[in-house]
């Protein structure tokens, strides 16, 4: 038997032993559901109810802010699915890269403040990173991806971000871009936010690190709850995080005949790429296992590169802020001018992203053209979204504990629940029109 049939055989007998387990073994968890929608969105609700009820769902949250007001914020499922603790209302969940986006926020309130330009050198704000060929790498080069940072050499501990950041700084100042700055673009998965958080602090003011930025300068100030590094007293607010069974994403391939998952997958496995598999191991020796995010020493260390702690209600909150045109009642979080740069894609036409191997739209609000509708945020690993849609003045996200397959198009139950929002959106301004 050829090694092809070897694996057509083992993947036939793997899926009908997960047909066996979801149809006869697998026992449902209690129906756990909860939240607000207008009553115009009772689409949204159902399917994602109906989600809940197959299994599907294990432990979410999804929310969507319309013109600075929440039409849906609903939860359900568990936090913790072997304990049985339901996800509730106050939930907080890691949201992985779609830290990345709240990031890019804080960057751009910098820009509104003065204390950063996108065009001006990041050696500008911190002349120690200059050196190695980094002196021509800009703000915007940096959070777009096209600094050429996406490895390092060496690695360095995590507990310095908190421990020493001294120490991080001079392990990043020492760094040489892997391709000329400005000429490409690649995923910077691991390394976006050491590097982003370093020019954060040194251009602030105040110096302070970028989980208390965020603290002082939007959180407390718009009521936003989202935490990068969750601090230790808050840590049994958390769900627990587990990958998503292979039984389950075979489920996925069979009933909905969607083999992204496994081409994604076979794809990296492929790759000669070394960045790539570079990248998975770069900047710091103790990456995340899918225990360690269940654990509070590794949950409190702010890398808003992906360790990025809160909900759907929030995430949404502060995005449809954004949408909105930056207004509230509590004040003015970012100006229309600025908002209207975190909208422009600086490597669309630049080829592909060399890292990843797929063409991507980052701009300074990373961002990405969603069917010609320009919305600017970031997804994150196992399913996270969330993200600004200013032409439908709707701020989005999604939040789960299930990590799940791995895909481009975004996760699918998100991709639905989004699609049944947008349906109600018409039907709601046609009726308010």
């Amino acid at each position: 038997m050829t090694g092809l049939k070897k694996i057509s055989v083992l993947a036939l007998v793997v899926a009908v032993l997960a047909y066996v387990y979801k149809t006869f073994i697998q026992k449902p968890l209690p129906l756990n559901f909860g939240g607000t929608f207008h009553p115009d969105f009772q689409e949204v609700a159902d399917l994602y109810k109906a989600k809940l009820r197959s299994g599907v769902e294990v432990g979410s949250s999804f929310a969507a802010y319309y013109k600075g007001e929440p039409l849906v914020d609903i939860w359900g499922g568990h936090a913790d699915v072997a304990t049985r603790r339901p996800w509730t209302k106050d939930t907080l969940s890691i949201i992985f890269s779609s830290s990345k986006g709240v990031t890019a926020l804080l960057v751009a309130l910098f820009v509104d403040r003065g204390w950063l330009d996108y065009n001006k050198p990041v050696a500008h704000y911190w002349p120690e990173f200059g050196q190695n060929g980094k002196d021509n790498i800009t703000v915007a080069l940096l959070i777009s991806h096209q600094g050429g940072l996406s490895v390092t050499n060496g690695t360095i501990p995590m507990e310095w971000i908190v421990e020493k950041p001294e120490k991080v700084w001079e392990f990043l100042e020492k760094q040489r871009p892997i391709w000329p700055p400005g000429t490409g673009y690649g995923y910077h998965g691991i390394t976006f936010g050491l590097y982003v958080d370093s020019l954060l602090t040194k251009a602030d003011p105040k110096h302070r690190r970028v989980d208390k930025i965020f603290q002082e300068e939007i959180g407390d100030k718009f009521g936003i709850e989202l935490y990068n590094g969750l601090p230790n007293h808050l840590f049994y607010r958390a769900t627990r995080h587990e990958p998503n069974p292979l039984y389950v994403t075979l489920w996925n391939v069979i009933t909905y005949m969607d083999l992204e998952p496994i081409s994604l997958i076979a794809t990296l496995a492929l790759s000669t790429n070394p960045l790539l598999t570079k990248m998975a191991s770069s900047g710091t020796d103790q990456l995340p296992s899918d225990l360690s995010f269940n654990t509070p020493e590794y949950s409190k260390i702010p890398q808003s590169s992906m360790n990025g702690y809160s909900n759907a209600r929030n995430l949404a909150k502060l995005f449809g802020i954004v949408a909105n045109g930056g207004k509230t009642k509590e004040g003015i979080l970012l100006s229309e001018k600025v908002i209207e740069l975190l909208k422009q894609p600086l490597t669309s036409g630049k080829s592909m992203d060399g890292v990843i191997n797929i063409e991507f739209g980052y701009g300074v609000g990373i961002g990405k053209d969603d069917k010609g509708n320009i919305v600017f945020g970031h997804d994150g690993a196992g399913g996270q979204s969330a993200f600004a849609d200013p032409a439908h003045k709707t701020g989005m996200a999604y939040v789960t504990s299930r990590l799940k397959s791995m895909t481009i198009s975004g996760d699918k139950e998100f991709l639905q629940y989004k699609a049944a929002y947008y349906r109600c959106l018409e039907k709601f301004l046609q009726k308010t029109t």
